[in-house]
């Protein structure tokens, strides 16, 4: 499973590095354009949830993909809090709700949106005071919640898309590293 949750974290990695110009640029222009892009860093540790279904490899996911990219991004040792906090809320819900041994679909998606709560609750420290007003707090909320359960719904396609390609998912009780 560490195998596996650092493949998750170094793509998640490179694709954060390769996405941070872009969403640096546009978290300055428009929190609310932000929350719909910014949470792209939170695909991959929801494809590994899903496909190891292992309880820890989302967060093991998100803090591999933060280490990695710390020295690449404007946030600096930061990264670690805005990917591992969201991450470790989504991984007690679905802890609570057992999903890694009975995968069900609407713990699935409320870990997603108590991750996206988090990601919200982070973004709302950082945006410009100028531009805060009740409008930008809820089209802020609006857009972190609808970009993160879309993610989790991609996530669910790539785990078919992996399955059908024939790729071997790890087993319980054995070493799959």
């Amino acid at each position: 499973m560490l195998l596996q949750c650092a493949a998750f974290g170094a793509l998640t990695a490179v694709l954060i590095v390769a996405m941070s110009p872009i969403t640096s640029s546009v978290a300055l222009a428009s929190p609310i354009a932000y929350s719909l892009v910014g949470s792209i860093s939170s695909l991959g540790p929801l494809v590994a949830a899903r496909w190891l279904r292992a309880p820890g490899s989302l967060l093991l996911t998100a803090l591999v993909a933060s280490l990695l990219a710390l020295p690449f991004t404007a946030l600096g040792f930061l990264i670690v809090v805005a990917l591992g906090l969201p991450a470790l809320t989504a991984e007690l819900v679905l802890l609570a709700g057992r999903f890694y041994s009975r995968p069900r679909e609407r713990f699935w998606y409320l870990a997603a949106a108590a991750l996206a709560l988090v990601l919200f609750a982070i973004s709302l420290v950082v945006i410009d005071p100028a531009v805060m007003s009740a409008w930008v707090v809820v089209f802020t909320f609006v857009g972190r919640m609808l970009s993160v359960l879309l993610l989790a719904s991609l996530a669910v396609r790539i785990e078919r898309a992996l399955s059908r390609a024939g790729v071997r998912r790890r087993h319980r009780g054995r070493d799959s590293s």
